[in-house]
């Protein structure tokens, strides 16, 4: 029997905003953040050829790039110039300055794919002030797309989703909101992807992402799983481990589409290394419910 059914969660700013109008004390982080994109949208593709590329091996035995590094670097310089109090935590140079306005980047999300000369990487660029989330930015330049949120200004899209979107989509950005119920109505349960995609993960991750896949109908992530959720492609998404700069933009971007995300206790926490789950609201719960150890 279906345990899913549509929940009247608390109302998020993106349900409350429909203007699309960003708040003037966020409007010029948000500007920032779009032109910190830009810059490093212009290092990852001077890099990214789409044939494979040499990484080295880190000791949790990720891979990483130069590229990754150089992205970091130049957000980290744009902001020593435009915002020299504010502090930065970085994937791959780590932390410095101050914690109460914090910019949290990850070079290059995906950088298996990059190495592969897949395009399905991005860029994460997130602005955490005191303690909340900002601005997030998900920008994937290969792609030719970009998501984007500012806290009561709504989650935004530009350019094609692969699978998604016509191919030839341009012009206005397009404000996301989340699907509004659970599945298709057609009782097999909501719609659930997991990033990385489920056959690339192993052990107790692999074991995790069945669990979810188990609970309804599997969506292959074209482009990150959560960004499939703002699209209303997908009802919820997991993604067994990361750090604060995986986390971070994607999360702001999933809640202004009026979404929801936590870890797998339910908290609101983007610096706990996860699994973390991202979702329309509406199925959170009881997904949490069917990822828990035992009977769903």
């Amino acid at each position: 029997m279906n345990t899913f059914r549509s929940e009247d969660r608390t109302r998020t700013h993106a349900d409350r905003d429909q203007t699309g109008v960003v708040p003037p004390a966020a409007e010029s982080d948000l500007v920032l953040a779009l032109l910190l994109a830009d810059a490093a949208d212009a290092v990852s593709m001077r890099h990214f050829t789409g044939r494979p590329v040499a990484a080295e091996t880190k000791s949790d035995g990720s891979p990483v790039t130069e590229t990754d590094r150089a992205v970091e670097r130049r957000v980290a310089e744009i902001l020593a110039s435009e915002r020299p109090g504010d502090g930065i935590l970085g994937e791959e140079i780590g932390a410095s300055g101050p914690t109460g306005r914090r910019w949290i980047v990850d070079g290059i999300d995906g950088t298996v794919l990059f190495v592969r000369g897949q395009r399905a990487w991005a860029t994460e660029i997130a602005l955490e002030v005191d303690g909340e989330l900002a601005v997030g930015v998900s920008t994937s330049p290969a792609v030719g797309a970009r998501w984007w949120a500012s806290r009561g200004g709504g989650a935004w899209r530009t350019g094609p989703v692969p699978g998604v979107t016509p191919r030839d989509v341009a012009g206005a950005p397009r404000r996301l909101h989340v699907s509004d119920g659970v599945g298709d109505g057609d009782g097999r349960g909501p719609r659930v992807t997991v990033i990385p995609p489920l056959a690339a993960l192993r052990g107790d991750e692999r074991d995790l992402g069945e669990r979810l896949a188990g609970a309804g109908r599997y969506v292959q992530p074209v482009v990150h799983g959560a960004l499939l959720v703002t699209e209303g492609v997908a009802d919820a998404c997991l993604q067994p481990s990361g750090g604060s700069w995986d986390f971070a933009a994607i999360a702001l971007i999933v809640e202004e589409a009026g979404g929801r995300f936590s870890d797998l206790a339910g908290r609101h926490d983007v610096h706990g290394g996860g699994p973390v789950l991202y979702s329309n609201g509406r199925v959170h719960d009881a997904v949490l419910a069917a990822l828990r150890p035992g009977p769903a």
